[in-house]
């Protein structure tokens, strides 16, 4: 039996708003603040004898992630350059006066193209690696970087490791002295980062999304 018009009409409503609804959901980007408290930037450097690590644990960002299109994905990552400790005030003195700290007091990297090398979805939600390019902005200079990226997505929260090596060179950072040899050009750099994904886009964490 057909329909009454009006009944009709609230149902072509109501399935257009479902349907809308879906859409939109499935469009909509997860956002996770990086959490300081969890989140680790190493640097190495070298010299003729001996290598060292400074540690910032004062990593700011956020990472807006598409688990079902990671090629849409964006992040900011910006740590303070004087947070770095190497448990030497002497050298860390040093690495703040070459890579003039007070004029520029930020190492920023801007991600944005995310091209998924191996991403899927297991038993514990989304992970895999991603080929990410952007651009790394220190001493004042900016350049492009791109590299591998290990990602996952885990009930509320999202991790990444990233691991690279930046050019002191390239960036017009005098290489000091130490102990009477010249530090290294290269230095490596650790990223381990993580953050809670934002309470307005919980309805659609990657456990309730569905696979590709």
């Amino acid at each position: 039996m057909p329909l009454p018009q009006m009944n009709t009409a609230v149902f072509i409503a109501a399935l257009f708003s479902v349907v809308s609804g879906l859409q939109t959901a499935s469009a909509q980007h997860v956002s996770a603040a990086i959490d300081s408290t969890e989140s680790v930037i190493d640097y190495t450097g070298t010299a003729p004898l001996h290598s060292w690590t400074g540690t910032s644990r004062s990593v700011q960002g956020q990472f807006v992630l598409d688990p079902d299109a990671p090629d849409s994905s964006r992040a900011v990552v910006r740590v303070p350059v004087s947070s770095f400790d190497s448990g030497n005030d002497r050298r860390d003195r040093g690495m703040r006066e070459v890579t003039e700290a007070e004029e520029y007091p930020f190492v920023t990297f801007r991600g944005t193209d995310f091209s998924p090398v191996l991403w899927g979805r297991g038993a514990e939600g989304y992970r895999g690696r991603w080929t990410v390019a952007g651009e790394l902005t220190f001493h004042g200079r900016t350049h492009p970087l791109a590299d591998t990226v290990s990602v996952r997505v885990s009930g509320d929260t999202v991790r990444a490791r990233a691991q690279f090596k930046v050019s002191l060179t390239r960036f017009d950072v005098e290489r000091p002295g130490f102990m009477g040899f010249t530090v290294g050009d290269t230095i490596r750099i650790d990223a381990r980062l993580a953050g809670p994904i934002a309470p307005d886009t919980l309805s659609i964490r990657p456990d309730t999304l569905s696979a590709r």
